[in-house]
């Protein structure tokens, strides 16, 4: 690390599994004091009961100095003189959506830091007549309202992956500024098991877990699974729906053979890293910013969104071939190890600090 880095203030969104145990290794390999401000601090515990409801057990986070700043430009200045001038490295990981937080990124690039922004790429994340206008609101508006950061911010870590890079570019980011990146979760209680899940001859088995909101995709599995049995295949699905009692996500890891993710416009997908480290193949759709697992580590496959064909099809590859599952299988557990927060640290700091 440059000797000119004294300290790195991370601006997160709120005290959230995706990113909180990231945050926590980049405190423990930084070498520098790491501050977390907390943009969403008053639904801690709305989080906390969300993760538990679907089965994931979120970690306790007090030892990384989190601060609760929320929408207070007085409370984020007084955090700035704190935290700021020469030698600092502050990372907001919000600024679509607030305004100050906005106001305090350029503050900080004016007294001398060096700002990152940490984001995902604009994304609807809903259906319909909703998503048209989040459309047209982020080619029109949006980028009047971003392009202080924008021009602020020496770098911007997409948490989309290597998706959204057309829209990030409609907001004003140069191409040059742009570095995917994605999320890191968790992974404290994985225990991937060593070999294959799929018994010879037996029926393939699929897991869908989190939320099953309209652009989560879900109707398309329920269509590709209907086809795959239609044509003769023996498979069986299990959904958790959002839900999943206390301790039961480990039991349904391991019974299933391979996970989908199906969204049809989501920004990454955290559940298709919680699969991966439960060392389950994965089946994600095109667009997912977590598709770029499957292209990094031959982890499962791809196919189009809204597709029930593609996915059936790709169900179908690893229900008939073995050696294809057990392949992914291999993808999965590569992945694994190259995504967890203690990797996934070292490229962080590695791009946030310019080493």
């Amino acid at each position: 690390m440059s000797d000119a880095v004294r300290e790195i203030v991370i601006w997160a969104h709120s005290e959230c599994r995706s990113n909180m145990a990231l945050y926590r290794e980049v405190r423990r390999q930084a070498g520098v004091p790491v501050t977390v401000a907390l943009w969403k601090y008053g639904e801690t515990d709305g989080v906390r009961r969300l993760r538990e409801a679907q089965g994931q057990a979120k970690g306790e986070y007090s030892d990384l100095s989190a601060v609760p700043v929320g929408d207070s430009l007085e409370r984020g200045r007084e955090l700035l003189a704190a935290h700021g001038g020469r030698g600092t490295v502050q990372v907001f990981c919000v600024y679509q959506n607030s305004a100050v937080w906005r106001r305090l990124a350029v503050e900080a690039k004016r007294g001398g830091t060096r700002v990152v922004v940490s984001a995902e790429a604009p994304c609807p994340m809903c259906v319909g007549a909703k998503a048209m206008l989040k459309r047209l609101y982020y080619r029109w508006m949006l980028p009047l309202k971003v392009r202080g950061v924008v021009g602020s911010a020496d770098l911007f870590l997409n948490a989309s992956g290597r998706s959204g890079v057309a829209e990030l570019r409609r907001l004003g980011w140069p191409a040059e500024k742009i570095v995917p990146f994605g999320y890191a979760s968790d992974d404290s209680g994985c225990h991937p098991a060593a070999g294959s899940r799929a018994a010879s001859g037996g029926p393939l088995k699929i897991l869908h877990t989190g939320m099953e909101a309209p652009y989560r995709g879900v109707a398309t599995l329920e269509r590709a699974v209907a086809a795959l049995r239609a044509g003769g295949r023996r498979v069986e699905l299990r959904r958790t729906g959002g839900k999943a009692p206390a301790g039961e996500m480990p039991a349904l890891y391991g019974w299933a053979d391979v996970f989908v993710a199906c969204g049809i416009c989501e920004p990454w997908g955290i559940r298709v890293n919680d699969a991966i480290h439960a060392g389950l193949p994965v089946v994600v759709s095109r667009g997912m910013g977590a598709e770029w697992l499957v292209g990094q580590f031959g982890c499962g496959a791809t196919f189009a969104p809204g597709d029930a064909g593609e996915l059936a099809s790709a169900l179908g590859g690893f229900a008939d071939d073995a050696g294809r599952l057990a392949g992914a299988r291999a993808g999965a557990m590569a992945a694994h190890e190259a995504w967890t927060p203690a990797a996934r640290a070292a490229v962080w700091l590695d791009a946030v600090l310019g080493r």
